[in-house]
């Protein structure tokens, strides 16, 4: 099988748009894709996933093992002619000062080849030493190719391939030029989500046509031929172990999409029936036995899921009811009491007694390691201690939200070890069957959260 990694010198280095265009370039010209992105990233796997037309997968070092990471990446290259896996900041940079959770060490434990995107402005003969750097920090390392990015005119072009033909034999796969064609809108936490660009179809093409004129994308191929790899055996479970068929209510909308789509796999191929709802558009709740509502964008909609007076209204009483809840983040925002944001102040659906304020810079941004609490509603009744192998629960947050005048009469569901969570001590709100944190949880064989949850879905609403 073809495969390849495509990482950069450092983050911002134009990456995303460039995976996002071969994507589309290859599907276009009939190639299988099955995409992947390093990292517990929502916002690149939607581009990704679109561009692909085949949903993007999260590979990432903090929640899974190294086992686990070659177990879902071969089940999921199955009966597809290519991979592409697009990494995270830069090549060799990560959390372990070691580079055990690089995107140099993915690629090597995958024995992928990898195709560096470099941001030459503002350089010229310096990219041979950099790029004659990066070949010999780790020999290892199978360096393919390189991809010259924000190009400013053709004697620029010309003056870094000939350091590179002159110093190294690193093929140049293409030049992209600095263009406005080669940008999507961003905001505070990344790029604009897709679910959001109502003309993201035509963002993905426009970007394509950029990536099809400026990369020798025969040469690619060439290149990938020359390094075939063979898928390694595995066992992948795809289902739960066990699960009785439960109706679930999950939010998803311009407000509410982070998901990750191999854990929505899971519930469905474990039989779980699964209705989508919008907080924006719909007047109430579908008949379900349970909520997930993830995270997302709710402040950049706040004035109308405020308006919504309907659903908000669906949303709290179902919560009173003490029917099984898991919010996540923006989900968590949406169940307090108000939002504030930009100098408004928006209604919610007030059952979490709080309030949210957004702010400027990030209040927790980054991995997160909790440990349970009694009051945790999926572990009481359950066998939790002898499930987990290791006690600490890794998984990422990553919001400008804060919450202020909270009840003191509340319980959490997690102590921090790592993160700020709550406040810095504390997270997941816990309120008859409503669980509502910060943290976004990631369904691995570490903390398969999913089974804990649904067999909470099961022992509140037996039979």
């Amino acid at each position: 099988m073809k495969g390849f990694l495509l990482s950069a010198t450092r983050r911002s280095s134009g990456k995303t748009l460039i995976a996002m265009g071969l994507s589309r370039v290859l599907k276009n010209r009939g190639v299988t894709l099955a995409p992947f992105k390093k990292g517990p990233d929502y916002i690149d796997p939607m581009w990704l996933g679109i561009a692909a037309g085949k949903s993007c997968v999260n590979l990432d070092f903090n929640s899974m093992t190294e086992q686990e990471i070659v177990e879902k990446f071969t089940h999921h290259c199955r009966d597809h002619d290519m991979a592409l896996i697009e990494g995270t900041m830069g090549l060799f940079d990560g959390v372990s000062a070691l580079g055990l959770d690089s995107n140099a060490a993915l690629a090597k434990q995958l024995k992928l080849p990898v195709v560096l995107v470099v941001d030459c402005k503002g350089m010229t003969r310096g990219i041979a030493p950099l790029l004659i750097g990066y070949q010999a920090f780790d020999a290892q390392l199978n360096l393919v190719g390189v991809i010259l990015n924000n190009v400013s005119e053709r004697r620029h072009e010309s003056k870094l391939r000939s350091a590179i033909r002159d110093y190294t034999e690193l093929p140049v796969v293409g030049a992209v030029p600095h263009q406005p064609e080669m940008s999507i809108d961003e905001r505070h936490i990344g790029l604009l989500t897709s679910v959001e660009d109502q003309g993201a179809e035509q963002s993905v093409e426009k970007i394509a046509s950029v990536v099809e004129a400026t990369l020798d994308i025969d040469l690619l191929v060439d290149l990938l031929d020359q390094h075939c790899f063979d898928l390694m055996p595995h066992e992948y479970k795809e289902q739960l172990s066990c699960v009785q068929e439960l109706r679930l209510g999950i939010a998803r909308d311009r407000a509410f999409s982070f998901y990750y789509c191999d854990d929505i796999e899971m519930m469905k191929n474990s039989g779980i029936d699964i209705h989508y709802f919008s907080p924006l558009e719909d007047g109430g709740l579908p008949e379900v036995d349970a909520l997930f509502i993830g995270g997302g964008f709710p402040e950049f909609h706040a004035r109308r899921l405020a308006c919504n007076q309907s659903m908000l209204d669906s949303v709290a009483g179902f919560c009173r009811s003490g029917r099984p809840v898991y919010a996540e983040c923006g989900g968590l925002m949406y169940l307090a009491r108000s939002l504030d944001w930009q100098g408004n102040r928006h209604r919610m659906a007030g059952y979490i007694p709080a309030e949210v304020r957004m702010n400027e810079r990030p209040i927790g941004r980054g991995y997160v390691e909790l440990t349970p609490t009694e009051k945790h509603l999926w572990h009481q009744s359950w066998e939790f201690a002898e499930r987990q192998s290791n006690p600490v629960v890794r998984a990422h947050e990553f919001h400008h939200s804060s919450i202020g005048n909270i009840e003191e009469d509340v319980d959490y569901a997690w102590e921090i070890v790592r993160g700020h969570g709550l406040n810095g001590e504390y997270d997941g709100f816990v309120r008859q069957g409503v669980l509502a944190g910060f943290s976004h949880l990631r369904n691995t064989q570490g903390y398969p959260w999913i089974e804990y949850f649904t067999h909470y879905i099961a022992r509140s609403h037996p039979g």
